[in-house]
């Protein structure tokens, strides 16, 4: 099971089961949704920070198929400094170039027009994104961008693979929402995110906890703004850790760029803790082992510094990865604890993190952010609705879920997109809660919520449903996506039902319906839908659970 969810599910139960209500800055309701924290950071961040004009012009020059390598050559070429730039990492080590390139239409000739575009839209951040930020905390966050690209592109090379441009561009990238943060939040995150280093925990996992996104998403929804390739920010997204896809469901930039994110982490963050992760994925994705490491980190670090010189940025000094490898494997030698104790530590350390003064001083100073330069937030919904004292276990479905069902189902048709409905149920409920409890079952639907927002970047809404179901709103989501979404969530709850019902003493089964339909007619009431994915849910559980059913309403 994927490692950040599972810490995840074990911060979601362990929160849940002493009945704390995380402090967290979620999503707002439905008719509040342009409200909520990442939309609104986005847009002030749309106003500050938007891309060159050189980089735009190339953007619109790649994306018309009849544009020709003169023109992309002219559009740079006005742009003495992006030309120097350009020109300098093409003769870097990184590419390895037999000679050297002395002008654009070299480098055009022998990369071609998409390694070019690519790096210009790498080498274009706002310089305002910059600007204002302590040269120790901007030398950190460099090191961590470079380290992942450069790894990602030896990576791709390893594997035998020409998209090595693509993926140095993505994880040049990938990091950009902490930009975003360092700026709108400025000491508060710095501090916080120089505490989750000190306490080896995952910085995602606890901006989520804290923010209720993380800075991956920030990052994507930014370059999506900018109309960057759609393909681009989808592999950065899915290379993230945070993205909660699986690595065996990843192919190509995707799995590529996942492996160089957690190999940065290893070698930056020094999060030893993940070199026997990297080194199984590597086995699994390139047939080499451990013998290829030594090699592939000496030449990261070289390209690093040479790369950082020709971008004239700064690192931190007194880097060596190879003691930091060196560590990473005196410690697996030393490794002979069982797999819970690192995850019951590591559920400790997350929930000190949040509690502590860096935490709450991070979730105030977004609030503050909020209040001065933002629409204030409106009551923030729960991710798992408590238990009510006389809650129904009938299959209706309440009012308020029928309300929210409309209310989406309204904003698809006038975005004229997809809307998906998914029920989460507990098959043989009455007996689950006989043995394991209704506590168990607030702590079930906790991790589901947990799930189903990671899963879907924050977009998919659990809704109360009675006691033994959830309903999950996917706005702008297909039949495919949304099954597919539904299926990690259910193989995720698989394994961390195994081990839950080892220490509660009962076994749990889930199944899940699936109805979608592609922009909602007007014809089309709530409780239809309601009911098609219903009676998929109930298909599902007669099939002895763990399974998604799911139709197609017309």
């Amino acid at each position: 099971m994927h490692f950040l969810l599972e810490k995840a599910i074990y911060v979601a139960v362990e929160t849940t089961a002493k009945g704390r209500a995380q402090k967290t800055l979620g999503k707002e309701s439905a008719d509040t949704e342009g409200n909520s924290p990442i939309v609104q950071m986005i847009s002030r961040a749309q106003q500050l920070y938007s891309l060159p004009t050189v980089a735009m012009e190339v953007l619109q020059l790649t994306s018309n198929e009849h544009a020709n390598v003169a023109q992309i050559k002219e559009c740079i070429q006005r742009d003495p400094a992006m030309t120097v730039k350009v020109l300098k990492v093409v003769n870097s080590p990184l590419f390895g170039l037999a000679g050297e390139i002395s002008d654009l239409n070299q480098a055009l000739a022998l990369l071609g027009i998409k390694p070019l575009k690519m790096l210009v839209l790498g080498f274009s951040l706002p310089r305002e994104m910059l600007q204002g930020i302590e040269a120790e905390v901007l030398a950190q966050y460099w090191q961590f961008s470079l380290t992942k690209g450069v790894a990602a592109r030896e990576i791709a090379l390893l594997l035998g693979e020409k998209y090595g441009d693509e993926v140095f561009i993505a994880g040049l990238l990938s990091e950009l929402g902490a930009l975003v943060l360092l700026q709108d939040l400025g000491d508060a995150y710095a501090n916080f995110a120089a505490k989750v280093l000190q306490e080896e925990a995952d910085l995602a996992e606890m901006e989520w906890a804290t923010l209720g996104f993380d800075h991956g998403i920030l990052g994507c929804r930014l370059l999506q703004s900018w109309h960057l390739p759609d393909a681009l920010i989808q592999v950065i997204r899915e290379g993230h850790p945070s993205s909660g896809v699986s690595f065996e469901r990843l192919a190509g930039q995707a799995m590529t760029l996942r492996l160089a994110h957690n190999l940065a982490e290893v070698l930056v963050h020094h999060r030893l803790e993940l070199m026997p992760k990297f080194l199984e994925q590597l086995a699994q994705a390139t047939q080499y082992g451990a013998d290829v490491v030594e090699n592939l980190v000496i030449d990261i670090q070289e390209k690093l510094y040479q790369l950082a010189s020709v971008l004239s940025v700064s690192l931190p000094e007194g880097v060596n990865y190879d003691d930091v490898v060196s560590q990473a494997y005196v410690q697996l030698s030393q490794v002979a604890e069982s797999a819970a104790a690192p995850l019951a530590k590591a559920s400790q350390v997350s929930q000190r993190i949040v509690e502590s003064t860096e935490g709450k001083s991070l979730v105030d100073s977004m609030q503050q952010l909020v209040q001065n330069g933002m629409t204030p937030l409106k009551e923030e919904v729960k991710a798992a609705p408590v238990l009510s004292d006389s809650a129904s276990q009938s299959d209706e479905p309440t009012a308020e879920l029928l309300v929210e069902i409309s209310a989406s189902m309204q904003r698809c048709r006038d975005q004229r997109r997809d809307f998906s409905l998914a029920l989460f149920g507990i098959n043989d409920f009455e007996d689950f809660v006989m043995m394991a409890g209704i506590d168990e079952v607030e702590a079930l639907r906790h991790v589901i919520a947990v799930l189903i927002d990671r899963l879907s970047d924050g977009i998919g809404r659990v809704i109360p449903c009675g006691d033994k179901r959830i309903a999950v709103l996917m706005e702008y989501h297909d039949r495919h996506q949304t099954v597919s979404i539904a299926r990690q969530a259910l193989d995720t709850l698989g394994v961390w039902a195994q081990r839950r019902s080892a220490q509660q003493g009962a076994d749990v089964a889930l199944s899940c319906g699936v109805a979608s339909t592609c922009v909602p007619p007007k014809s089309l009431p709530a409780k239809e839908i309601f009911q098609a994915a219903l009676r998929c849910s109930l298909a599902a559980s007669n099939g002895g659970g763990n399974a998604v059913k799911s139709i197609e309403l017309l």
